[in-house]
């Protein structure tokens, strides 16, 4: 088994290679539904896997003669020519069609033609009209603009051949976000190619670009920092420099992106890190150490603390002890005079009254 291809950056197709010593590079002639073609190898007997194909496979008749080559060649030189013609008469009957390839067989009797157009149309009519015009069997299929670019050719806006056209074999997905993240205008006129869609070379090294950002916070987030909450204007990842603007102030200032890889988490942080986490944690602290410490209110009631005998008064209330006890005893001195006064008055009154009844 070997790969062939039979157009320049075509798709590979697997064959049979029967008896016929191949290698990479050399001329067969494959027989098909659609006539015999030619191709070139490119990938060997001993490059090939056998989980790469599965299904039935052609066979290949023989190597390529010269003659087989010149045919080739004058029959590539004949479709040019006729892709002309057909894109006239096309253009007459419905200017939405545009003819992107034709090819022959080796014989010349079986002709494909694929055209674009802005939407999908029927092209019975141009396959009756094309026969006529190119005395051959003609098989028709609409392609898209990115297969017409592919199949005609040309320079890019890099000045070079058409990725698609010399090497690429297939068209990978592409999206307005991978000129973002490789920090690109996102104008269309800008990022297109020469097929009016997104260039395929924005997909080459937008997973480099996505290495180096790594986890750096993105344009337009917001972060806190030290010095207060910021906003980030740019990522440049070639340079590996980050600017943000911050918000009191307003002044710009740049950091290294492995400075801020640092310190992202720790004194660098998202914003809604502390509006969503920090925050919260912080009420419930504040509500768990109200409920849980008790609050002392000072009174005026004066309780007097009996002492132990062998208890020295402090020296700050040792004279106002001293003066309370003096008052006390006082106090005390006044209340039995008053006792011994009542006491006497009333022996006074009970002998007076004694003598006179005798």
């Amino acid at each position: 088994m070997v790969g062939i291809r039979f157009t320049e950056a075509g798709a590979v197709s697997y064959c049979r290679r029967g008896d016929v010593d191949l290698g990479v590079g050399d001329y067969v002639v494959v027989q098909t539904d659609r006539g015999e073609r030619l191709g070139w190898v490119v990938i060997a007997p001993d490059q090939v896997l056998a989980s790469e194909h599965q299904g039935p496979m052609r066979l290949i008749d023989r190597l390529a003669t010269e003659a087989d080559v010149q045919t080739w060649q004058s029959n590539k030189d004949r479709a040019q020519e006729d892709a002309s013609r057909a894109q006239e008469l096309a253009g007459r009957a419905d200017p939405r069609v545009r003819v992107a390839s034709v090819d022959y067989d080796l014989a010349g009797e079986y002709c494909d033609l694929t055209f674009a157009a802005s939407e999908r149309i029927g092209h019975d009519w141009l396959q009756q009209q094309t026969s006529e015009l190119f005395t051959a069997k003609v098989g028709i299929t609409q392609v898209g603009d990115r297969d017409r670019a592919k199949s005609i050719g040309g320079l890019g806006v890099c000045g070079r051949a058409l990725c698609c056209a010399t090497w690429q074999t297939e068209f990978p997905a592409i999206s307005v976000r991978m000129a973002k993240e490789q920090d690109l205008s996102p104008n269309p006129a800008k990022i297109s190619g020469v097929c009016g869609r997104l260039l395929c070379c924005l997909s080459f090294e937008v997973e480099a670009y996505q290495e180096l950002r790594g986890d750096l916070p993105q344009v337009g987030k917001r972060v806190t920092t030290p010095m207060g909450r910021a906003r980030i204007l740019s990522v440049n990842a070639l340079k590996q420099v980050v600017r943000m603007r911050m918000d009191q102030g307003g002044a710009v200032i740049e950091i290294a992106a492995d400075e801020l890889r640092a310190q992202y988490g720790t004194a660098v942080r998202p914003e809604e890190l502390e509006a969503k986490i920090e925050e919260p944690a912080r009420r419930q602290d504040r509500e768990r150490r109200d409920s849980t410490v008790a609050t002392l209110t000072p009174t005026d009631t004066r309780i007097a603390r009996r002492r132990r005998p062998d208890e020295r008064p402090a020296k700050g209330t040792e004279q106002a002890s001293d003066g309370a006890s003096d008052q006390a005893s006082d106090d005390g001195q006044q209340r039995k005079r008053r006792r011994r006064g009542r006491r006497g008055g009333r022996r006074r009154r009970g002998g007076g009254g004694g003598g006179n009844a005798s």
